[in-house]
Order: structure tokens, then sequence, then C-alpha cells
């Protein structure tokens, strides 16, 4: 099965209570498990802006997560300072 990733609804923003929503608020969310009709785990695509957190912290009892970086941006700052070493 192939997953059309334009045509799935993307929700931006955070549904965490004030004032732990601030940090989430730059994700956009796509549920690609909801897409491909998974019924035993989930598959999120999220797109981080600058700075942005994908979640709070928090913990699992019986579950388990796994989080794949497909791409990253370093920090400008970040960058020269490394390339100065």
């Amino acid at each position: 099965m192939k997953i059309d990733i334009a045509k799935t609804r993307a929700r931006t923003g955070s549904r965490y209570p004030k004032p732990f929503d601030e940090p989430c608020q730059s994700k956009t969310r796509r549920r690609l498990g909801h897409a491909a009709s998974l019924a035993q785990f989930g598959v999120n695509l999220l797109e981080l802006g600058p700075g942005a957190w994908s979640s709070q912290r928090h913990w699992h009892a019986h579950e388990d997560e796994f989080v794949l970086v497909l791409r990253y941006r370093p920090r400008h700052w970040r960058l020269r300072w490394l390339q100065s070493r």
C-alpha cells in the first residue's frame, strides 16, 4: 500500500493545555497509520519548525516508541562552530 502524504490531513499546533503547549505549537502532524488503516500501532509524520518540540516529556508503561529523523538542519551558529574546529 502506498500512502499519498499530500492527501492526509495535516494538524498544526498542540493539544497540550497552556502553558505546556507553547514549545509544541510549530509542529505539523499527519497520522499515516490511520491513512493505512493500521490497528496495532500508530505511524505519525511530524514536521517541526525551528526550536519546536515534538511533544512534552512523557513515558509509556506498556508501549514502545520509535523515532526516525529524516532530515535535520543544524542551527547556523552550531554549523559555524563545527566548521571552525
